[in-house]
């Protein structure tokens, strides 16, 4: 009896919604773009390669570059329009009122006279002086004997009897 030998396939969009990760060397299918996978055993279906499938083609000749053609000349730049004219400047407006000057509020209450402070010490009165020696009074003399009174003065010599003493 033959071999028969599938590989798993599927449409292109069910391989993506499910995404699966295919065992090393097992190769997948796409049914509706004719495209194949081969897993390694660790990357999912959105991240693997597409393998080439069939013989290739034999790659066409390139062909020839065209020559490029020259730069256009550049367009004239326009003349730049004139400033227009600067307009009035308007009127500058009125003043407004100036309000009411407020009512000058109560002189607040004058506070409590604080307690007189503590008098210094008083100094040390200093040392009364040496009172002066007072003079020693001399002896009175003894008075004198006292002389005759003599007639009423008159026109002449008063005569005094007596002896004085110094």
């Amino acid at each position: 009896m033959p071999l028969l030998i599938q590989l798993r396939r599927g449409a292109a969009a069910l391989w993506t919604s499910v995404n699966p990760t295919l065992a090393a060397g097992e190769q997948a299918f796409e049914t509706d773009s004719g495209r194949m996978k081969i897993g390694d055993g660790t990357t999912a279906w959105t991240s693997l390669n597409y393998t080439d499938v069939g013989v290739a083609g034999a790659t066409g000749v390139t062909g020839v570059t065209g020559v490029t053609g020259p730069t256009g000349i550049s367009g004239v730049t326009g003349v730049t329009g004139v400033t227009g004219v600067t307009g009035v400047t308007g009127p500058t407006g009125i003043s407004g009122v100036t309000g009411v000057t407020g009512i000058t509020g109560v002189t607040g209450v004058t506070g409590v006279t604080g307690p007189t402070g503590i008098s210094g010490v008083t100094g040390i009165t200093g040392i009364t002086g040496v009172t002066g020696v007072t003079g020693v009074t001399g002896v009175t003399g003894v008075t004198g004997v006292t002389g005759v009174t003599g007639p009423e003065p008159s026109f002449g010599k008063i005569y005094v009897v007596g002896t004085v003493f110094i």
